[in-house]
């Protein structure tokens, strides 16, 4: 029953929302790309570096979101963007960087638009996750931090959330998780999170709809083949529909980022 999160995600010539606002679906010139382009926090002082490894759902698209890339790889890409905007963390990018470098390896020519890969700091955990209900108990998120080398499990944990908890708010109790868990370790970075509500510790419902969450999923899928105005147009409409939907800002900034000359590697 379970769908695993695959490193070479295949992608679709996406383009814009066609419910995206007018002003929106406006072509953005050279100088709206260099506004979006917000830049990468930088990570504190030993921050730990994170990769995500796999998600594995028990159903296909428990939420029958619209994607073509996979719920998994949608909701992982919501975690890497919770995680992007963090300074006491270092996300280290690993699925799109290690399909780009085998790419390199093979001699094949970058797609049109594509980003170089870049060098990787290469991550110190990856962090694998499965979302599991067993009948009508509560469903647990059961996460583990592996070692990259070996792929043994240094850490796991158990995060319980509703059977019909939201993907967003799924999301971001991963995150939540993850830095509870890097606390136990005496691996936490010291800064604090001007939203209270990004990473609890516990599962906390959000009010972002599935209409905002299929808008991200739209820029991703555009981002995925390197369309930038169609992963701007998702990513803003996603914003637009949710003012607190922050994954999709941060994602829209990393997309602005490798438009104007960024790497993978760099986020």
């Amino acid at each position: 029953m379970a769908l695993i999160l695959v490193m070479s995600a295949c992608g679709r010539t996406a383009g814009a929302p066609s419910t995206a606002p007018s002003s929106i679906a406006s072509v953005a010139d050279e100088a709206a790309w260099r506004t979006l382009a917000a830049p990468r926090a930088t990570p504190v002082a030993g921050a730990v570096r994170i990769s995500v490894s796999e998600i594995q759902l028990g159903e296909q698209n428990p939420w029958g979101l619209e994607t073509s890339l996979g719920t998994a790889i949608g909701l992982a890409e919501l975690v890497a963007a919770g995680l992007l905007r963090r300074p006491d963390v270092e996300f280290v990018e690993r699925r799109r960087f290690t399909a780009a470098v085998d790419a390199e390896r093979l001699g094949r020519t970058r797609a049109a638009g594509a980003p170089p890969a870049g060098v990787s700091p290469g991550p110190e955990f990856l962090l694998s996750v499965t979302w599991a209900a067993f009948g009508a108990t509560p469903a647990y998120l059961e996460s583990r931090l592996l070692d990259p080398a070996s792929g043994r499990i240094e850490r796991s944990w158990r995060t319980e959330t509703p059977l019909d908890a939201d993907p967003v708010g799924v999301a971001r109790a991963i995150v939540g998780g993850l830095i509870a868990e890097l606390a136990r370790m005496g691996r936490a970075s010291a800064w604090t999170d001007p939203i209270t509500s990004a990473a609890p510790a516990a599962f906390e419902r959000t009010d972002i709809s599935v209409a905002a969450v299929n808008a991200f999923l739209e820029g991703l899928a555009s981002e995925e083949v390197w369309n930038w105005e169609g992963a701007r147009v998702g990513y803003q409409t996603a914003s637009v529909r949710n003012p607190g939907f922050f994954e999709a800002e941060v994602a829209l900034a990393r997309a602005a980022r490798l438009r104007l000359g960024g790497t993978l590697a760099s986020g």
